[in-house]
């Protein structure tokens, strides 16, 4: 019911209002009574998800698995949150007190949360390879002020498409100087879940898009001019020439005036593919798989597993003014995100994961290792452009130079990561049961107490970072 699922809003007050504790006391109120308004439309809108899935699945004829434990729960929420397993007396707090919504909140309102997600969207759109111009770091801490911030999303895309400075100085102008080369290829991709790589050169045969499609797309950007000067690259917009021939955004609408990017922003944001591809990426972000999936790559040939859903989400997204905070709650109260995995591997077990009717398993992308392992071995947490520069390292120069659109699409071996990743286990002043707790958020069975019984609890903890359940996200 959705009373139950909001009744903790009554009880704690765990929903902070955006605004700040100096405002007098009616206007703290009236911010107050928006937070529990985004918070009960939170709920209501998790159930509709649950709904929508539960019809999906008795159509299909699958059977969803049961929701996960509190422990797997909180680890699970942990890394998709705020980028790391919960240090062992986070996760004992959240246990003695297993409250799943106030624990969203609690997280989401963390500054870890905008520092994380500001990595994963900074990995979307530039990728992890470093080049010539771009800063990568310059364009993080942009991105996670607007999160921090709760500017609408749809703005912050608009501001990403259109931006005009020195990408040393401006964080959005990174994404266009890192598109510069096929900006037509990245926008598709990136916003509008929309392969036009093939247009680029020829028709394809079974896609609706065109080569005539992709050239009028490309003359969006033939205004915009490059160069470079101290300290980075200048982009800058010269206005379109009134005689040129007009470019054609995919829906066929042209511009009304000279500021022909401006006008292809405001198009791609006020298009409905652009909601639709927003919630896709974010739901693969928590879910483990697109709705649509790859998450690029909608089209006649590979539509949504579950259309429905995908509708519904994208119009609450426009409904909630694009607050992806709300977005991502939403997503995290339904039981489709808090399912348990399954092993089956036969077409049935496939089907599951389609549908989500159970937990999709993946790795850790190699930031979210990297900073698992420094809770576990009670370092510091490294700062977010360290943190990069390691995954770069990890990855190699081979992945480096392929720019990717997805944090989690690479292909590195658990063993060779973790292998770069622990070094030298240092011998640790806990027991047992909390080095179980840090790595895997359990207890050890009685197996497991028993095998290690005799082992130096150093080696102990290296065959646990170095286990496959340690790297995976749940």
């Amino acid at each position: 019911m959705i009373s139950e699922r909001v009744g903790w809003i009554a009880r704690r007050r765990r929903c902070s209002p955006r605004g700040g504790s100096g405002l007098p006391w009616i206007s703290r109120l009236a911010s107050l009574g928006m937070a529990i308004g985004l918070c009960v439309a939170a709920a209501a809108e998790a159930e509709t998800i649950d709904s929508i899935l539960a019809t999906a699945h008795r159509r299909a004829g699958v059977h969803p698995t049961a929701l996960c434990d509190d422990a797997t729960f909180y680890r699970r929420l942990s890394l998709d949150l705020i980028g790391r397993v919960p240090r062992v007396e986070e996760l004992r707090a959240f246990m003695a007190d297993p409250d799943r919504p106030a624990a969203i909140d609690r997280l989401l309102a963390s500054d870890e949360h905008p520092r994380f997600w500001s990595q994963l969207w900074t990995t979307m759109l530039v990728g992890r390879a470093e080049q010539r111009g771009v800063e990568h770091e310059v364009l993080r801490r942009w991105l996670e002020e607007q999160i921090a911030d709760r500017v609408r999303l749809d703005q912050t895309c608009f501001a990403l498409l259109t931006a005009e400075g020195v990408s040393s100085l401006d964080g959005p102008v990174n994404y266009v100087v890192a598109s510069r080369q096929d900006p037509v290829m990245r926008l598709s991709r990136t916003f509008l879940a929309v392969q036009l790589d093939c247009a680029e050169c020829h028709d394809h045969p079974h896609d609706r898009w065109t080569n005539q499609d992709y050239v009028a797309m490309e003359r969006f950007y033939r205004p915009t001019q490059f160069r470079e000067v101290s300290g980075g690259i200048a982009v800058s917009d010269s206005g379109a020439d009134s005689r040129a021939e007009k470019p054609v955004f995919l829906t066929g609408r042209k511009p009304h005036t000279a500021a022909w990017r401006r006008e292809l922003g405001l198009m791609v944001v006020q298009s409905k593919p652009f909601s639709r591809a927003m919630v896709n990426r974010t739901w693969h972000w928590l879910m483990g798989r697109g709705i649509v999936d790859p998450v690029d790559a909608l089209s006649r040939d590979n539509p949504a597993s579950v259309p429905e859903l995908l509708e519904s989400l994208a119009s609450d997204l426009r409904a909630s003014d694009f607050d992806l905070r709300t977005m991502i709650r939403e997503i995290c109260l339904s039981d489709a995100y808090q399912r348990s995995t399954q092993d089956d591997v036969s077409s049935e077990g496939q089907q599951q994961t389609q549908l989500f009717a159970a937990r999709t398993p993946r790795p850790q992308m190699p930031e979210q290792w990297i900073a698992s392992v420094a809770i576990v071995l009670d370092r510091p947490l490294p700062r977010p452009a360290e943190l990069a520069g390691r995954a770069r390292q990890m990855l190699g120069l081979a992945r480096q130079a392929t720019p990717a659109s997805d944090p989690f699409d690479w292909n590195a071996t658990t063993q060779t990561v973790i292998r770069q990743l622990s070094g030298e286990i240092p011998a640790p002043l806990r027991d047992v049961d909390s080095m179980f707790l840090a790595t895997l958020a359990r207890v050890p069975s009685t197996k497991e107490r028993s095998l290690v019984k005799e082992t130096r609890s150093q080696d102990t903890l290296f065959a646990l970072v170095h286990s496959s359940e340690f790297v995976m996200n749940d």
